[in-house]
């Protein structure tokens, strides 16, 4: 793996360590903690195979590495969790503030036949399959605004309401016509951002039941005949922007592909996932640098 990618990780790891303290009854700090984390998900391999000094290399190997036990028990602490909090605020921060945000969600399929007891049946990529979703709220920056991972059944309305309050700022949210529901346009109007998204059958009667302001607004915006305003339109073609960011989370070596074997149950499956999207903001940042090709 690229120098300068693990470069980028463990500035940041440093970064966000010197506003960290230490409980004074750990034998390793939870930075080292999560540098052990973050390069057994880099290689794809079980936390227990980053507990060995023989698969790193002399360059990044910390001093005194712990057993797997420790790593278990410390990664179910809450001060990991944070940890990971600042670890994306800093590898995300870019100084943009946008005004056009995408929201989607990205299925993290398992086998048919897991027994994993966190994981459900839901809407899969074109088929219902088994497993979990990453919902995100990108706005073009190296990380998503916001991103929460759950069961496949999750509805994805609800973590879109969940997510914006989150985010901040103000603007548009594109979104598939998955997300058309009023109560939706109000929530995220509330939050200083207008939901603009199709009908599931566009052209159609509205009936006679009762209509977010909203979501009349986004029908007259995306609907208007040609060449009467354009600016909807223009602006909904934005909205494929996020399946390239998806596309840039899984094509590289370490991305975020299929979810191994040794990732099941909930807390795994979002420490693994948190860490992917690291490893592509400081992928990203190497890049601007000229440190990774394209």
């Amino acid at each position: 793996m690229d120098l300068q990618l693990c470069a980028e990780l463990s500035a940041g790891i440093s970064d966000v360590q010197q506003r960290w303290g230490r409980n004074g009854r750990d034998s390793y700090s939870t930075s080292c903690i999560v540098r052990i984390h973050l390069w057994s998900v880099l290689h794809d391999r079980p936390t227990c195979w980053a507990c060995q000094a023989s698969n790193w290399t002399r360059a990044t190997c910390p001093a005194c590495l712990p057993d797997q036990s420790t790593m278990s028990r410390r990664m179910r602490r809450k001060d990991f969790e944070e940890f990971l909090e600042l670890m994306c605020k800093r590898l995300g921060e870019r100084g943009r503030h946008w005004l056009m945000r995408i929201v989607d969600g990205k299925p993290l399929e398992l086998s048919h036949n897991s027994t994993d007891p966190d994981a459900a049946w839901g809407r899969g990529v074109s088929h219902t399959s088994y497993g979990y979703k990453l919902h995100v709220i990108c706005s073009g920056n190296d990380l998503p605004d916001a991103f929460v991972v759950t069961p496949l059944n999750a509805c994805e309305k609800q973590m879109a309401a969940r997510m914006i309050k989150r985010v901040g700022g103000a603007g548009y949210l594109l979104a598939d016509s998955h997300y058309d529901a009023s109560w939706l346009f109000d929530h995220c109007a509330e939050h200083n951002h207008q939901l603009l998204c199709p009908r599931a059958k566009p052209g159609s009667g509205l009936g006679h039941h009762r209509h977010s302001p909203r979501r009349l607004q986004a029908i007259d915006m995306l609907e208007s005949p040609v060449g009467v305003n354009d600016f909807g339109p223009s602006l909904y073609r934005r909205r494929s922007d996020i399946e390239r960011d998806f596309s840039r989370t899984v094509s590289f070596g370490g991305g975020l592909t299929t979810l191994p074997p040794w990732v099941r149950r909930l807390w795994r499956v979002r420490r693994w996932v948190c860490g992917k999207l690291l490893i592509k903001a400081a992928r990203a940042r190497a890049r601007r640098r000229g440190g990774i090709d394209a």
